[in-house]
């Protein structure tokens, strides 16, 4: 069993995907195959969204994919036609759909706040519909899952780790991980 990771371009070295990812393999479990999509994350890009399309067509049958949240705007359309047959995961540290411009990479802004043109209800409803095709969210705290849980979504596919993923944060995504791929336990082991 291989797990796949799809990450923004370049994300922060201390970035809550890659933390999650670290913590998995630290707790033992299996190996994990990353794939990067192009791009200014999380604005949306066509190279991003054209990579994404080529990809996700690709992963094997029942792949159990961990999102990261910056790249979930780019893989919206992609993961709407895959994810009956993916096993979809989201790495969420927050939620987006609101941020005014301060983004990482967003030098113009989007006027979140004073939005006549309805750019930030349109993000929402980006996010909270790609958010929707998730088997599990996986958040750092209870304010993140408060605001996913906002969105209309189930709070039973959200799995709060700590921020640092640390202790048995792992231990207990691994075990969420392998309940999702249908496998009494997830190891390195085929």
């Amino acid at each position: 069993m291989v797990l796949h990771a799809v990450l923004s371009s370049a994300p922060p070295p201390d970035s809550f995907a890659l933390r999650t990812l670290a913590a998995v393999d630290r707790a033992g479990g299996p190996p994990i195959t990353i794939h990067r999509l192009p791009g200014p994350h999380p604005r949306i890009d066509p190279s991003a969204i054209l990579a994404a399309e080529l990809l996700t067509p690709r992963l094997p049958d029942g792949a159990v994919v961990l999102v990261d949240a910056l790249a979930l705007p780019n893989l919206a359309a992609a993961l709407a036609v895959e994810d009956r047959r993916l096993r979809l995961v989201a790495l969420v540290d927050r939620l987006r759909w609101a941020d005014e411009g301060n983004e990482e990479g967003d030098e113009e802004g989007d006027g979140a706040v004073d939005d006549a043109g309805g750019a930030a209800a349109a993000r929402r409803h980006l996010e909270q519909g790609v958010l929707a095709l998730m088997r599990l969210i996986v958040v750092p705290d209870d304010a993140v899952a408060a605001a996913v849980v906002a969105l209309g979504l189930p709070p039973a596919v959200l799995l709060r780790a700590a921020a640092d993923v640390g202790g048995g944060g792992g231990r207990a995504l691994v075990e969420r991980l392998a309940a999702l791929a249908g496998t009494r336990a997830l190891s390195g082991a085929a």
